[in-house]
């Protein structure tokens, strides 16, 4: 049986890492689930959530050459991962750029690489120079002319998330559509990536909502699909506390009318702090939403693509 796989693609911010640590120490992933870390800071919760899946011998990727922020900039790094660069469940994986060379991408005896490509052009230099053929998986666009410049299994890498623009909020499109990349099977892919409810745009310090929203994501059939909770009040900056408040009773009112699937511990969790009137601060928010979201994808990978 051919192996699919899903890449889930994280910068490695602090709640991204946390949560990343929890769904590794309570082993929620299948095997062909393997997150992707690009480090963004050098921070403790990076090795720890390293050592947290390496541990416990599941399958993580790290990117040896990030390309945003300055952490691929730091020389001297108080928190490295290097400690954990041969051990056969850690894949290390590369973004294409001029300067890699197919050593960078040479496995080790038992461990697997990965090569991240964004740009067509990039692409054609790179089958040029053989490159392409080194890593064990290359993740690339889903575009026509991409699929027919390569002849090797390609994983998908697509950034499903939407972002309201100008004066618009998430509340214009309560429920959507996340991913379908799986309704159609596998097709030329052997796998899919994306950048899960987070989105592919990074900001070193983020940018300020007028509405506290929370996003969960659920399966209708083989359509992912998210839902949004979004807080009534978005006038201005102020009062996050206050808003959560009216986005957490907009979920709590909708979980117990789903699917079980869809009541993971982690929305549970979420769902509870309606009943105890308690605001645990929109890290959290995030951290559980990302646990949601992976135990969402583990149990369907599990029914559909056991390993």
């Amino acid at each position: 049986m051919t192996v699919v796989y899903y890449f889930p693609y994280f910068r490695g911010r602090q709640f991204d890492l946390l949560a990343l640590k929890t769904v590794a120490q309570q082993r929620l992933l299948p095997p062909n689930i393997i997150p992707i870390i690009e480090p963004v800071r050098d921070i403790p919760a990076l090795p720890k959530t390293i050592a947290a899946f390496m541990d416990r011998h599941q399958p993580l990727a790290i990117i040896a050459n990030p390309t945003v922020s300055d952490y691929g900039l730091t020389q001297q790094k108080l928190h490295d991962w290097s400690p954990w660069k041969a051990d056969p469940a850690l894949i290390v994986g590369h973004i294409l750029s001029p300067t890699l060379v197919a050593e960078d991408l040479m496995a080790q005896p038992g461990q697997q690489t990965l090569l991240v490509a964004r740009q067509y052009d990039e692409l054609v230099a790179a089958k040029q120079t053989g490159l392409l053929t080194t890593p064990t998986h290359l993740l690339v666009p889903p575009e026509a002319r991409i699929r027919q410049l390569l002849d090797r299994p390609t994983i998908q890498l697509f950034d499903h998330a939407w972002f309201p623009e100008h004066d618009r909020t998430y509340a214009d499109l309560p429920d959507a559509l996340f991913s379908d990349d799986w309704v159609a099977g596998t097709g030329p892919y052997s796998g899919y990536s994306d950048y899960g409810i987070g989105g592919g745009h990074y900001s070193e310090h983020g940018y300020p909502a007028r509405a506290v929203t929370i996003h969960l994501t659920y399966f209708h059939g083989s359509q992912l699909r998210i839902h949004r909770f979004v807080s009534d009040d978005h006038v201005d900056f102020k009062h996050p506390k206050e808003k959560f408040f009216q986005a957490i009773a907009k979920l709590a009112a909708w979980l117990p009318t789903q699917d079980a699937a869809v009541q993971t511990p982690a929305a549970q969790q979420l769902a509870s702090y309606q009943a105890t009137q308690h605001f645990p601060g929109l890290g959290v928010i995030k951290r559980l939403s990302i646990i949601h979201h992976l135990q969402v994808m583990a149990n369907y990978f599990k029914q559909n693509y056991p390993i």
